[in-house]
């Protein structure tokens, strides 16, 4: 069953999910998942500063849950087929019901992370995806243990140095973007499609300097043409004038930044993809290769 599934990863949380469900609502700490019915999964999370009340969180999911007339929320023991699968949290178990729908969820703590995880399963009546449940369950993980953070959603895989945060993202048929920051460093992951009607029979270099406005500010990066791995490729980087970087950023600093950006036809996937970055200190090329190398489209 497992093989056939996608794995979706999102902003530290990864998990493994049947084909037919797709990503409905997406925010900085939230997901929703759909069938071809209706809601079937919900995630919600934050990180916890300080002493983390199991007991605050409930009386709030359950004000909530009962503010909808008709709905009956009561905390339950844990699934017996759960706790294995949630070993490694501190976790409270819940269920609700209402005529049309039910729902059984968990507030699950993790103490390595400090976060907080809200998992409910929606399930119409008379269903049983106890199974499938079980098996997102148990491909479950709320962090990386090894410094690089996964993110799979829409057919984009990317891999990301731990230390880099959310800042946006965008998911439009024609353009994806997310872009993260540590301390003074952006980085940036674009995708953009369809290539053919965006090339025009062109080349990437006319299309980066007149019609690429999503990294305008890596005009000063002194682009030149290449060979990426084989796809035909841009590549610049520069210390250059700050005249070159966008006016938000000179407002913000009068010191000149470190710009690097690669930007590759995918002809196979009829995409663009491109990862850009800017920093007051010396980009880590190394660094910037492998989150290129990672960087593709399924």
């Amino acid at each position: 069953m497992l093989k056939s599934w996608k794995t979706v990863d999102w902003n530290g949380l990864s998990l493994r999910v049947p084909p037919q469900w797709e990503v409905s609502s997406l925010a900085t700490s939230y997901l929703q998942l759909d069938d071809e019915v209706g809601p079937v999964l919900e995630l919600k999370w934050q990180q916890i500063k300080g002493l983390f009340s199991f007991k605050t969180h409930l009386k709030k999911l359950s004000r909530l849950s009962t503010s909808t007339p008709g709905v009956d929320f009561q905390e339950i023991p844990l699934p017996h087929d759960w706790q294995q699968a949630l070993r490694n949290f501190e976790v409270q178990s819940f269920a609700w019901q209402s005529t049309e729908v039910s729902g059984k969820g968990a507030i699950l703590y993790c103490s390595e992370c400090q976060k907080a995880i809200l998992l409910q399963f929606y399930q119409k009546q008379g269903g049983d995806d106890s199974r499938i449940q079980l098996g997102i369950l148990h491909s479950f993980r709320d962090h990386s243990e090894d410094g690089m953070v996964p993110w799979a959603l829409f057919g984009l895989r990317a891999l990301i140095p731990q230390r880099f945060v959310l800042v946006r993202h965008r998911f439009h048929p024609g353009h994806y973007q997310l872009e993260f920051q540590h301390q003074k460093e952006h980085l940036h992951l674009n995708r953009w499609g369809l290539a053919d009607l965006l090339l025009k029979g062109g080349d990437l270099l006319a299309w980066f300097n007149k019609k690429c406005r999503e990294l305008n500010w890596c005009r000063a990066a002194n682009m030149r043409e290449y060979n990426y791995d084989g796809k035909p490729a841009l590549q610049g980087q520069s210390q250059g004038s700050i005249a070159a970087a966008s006016s938000l950023w000179a407002r913000m600093t009068s010191t000149k930044p470190h710009i690097w950006v690669r930007v590759w036809h995918l002809a196979s996937r009829n995409q663009i993809l491109g990862v850009a970055a800017r920093g007051l200190k010396p980009l880590n090329e190394q660094m910037l290769e492998e989150v290129c190398s990672n960087y593709e489209m399924v």
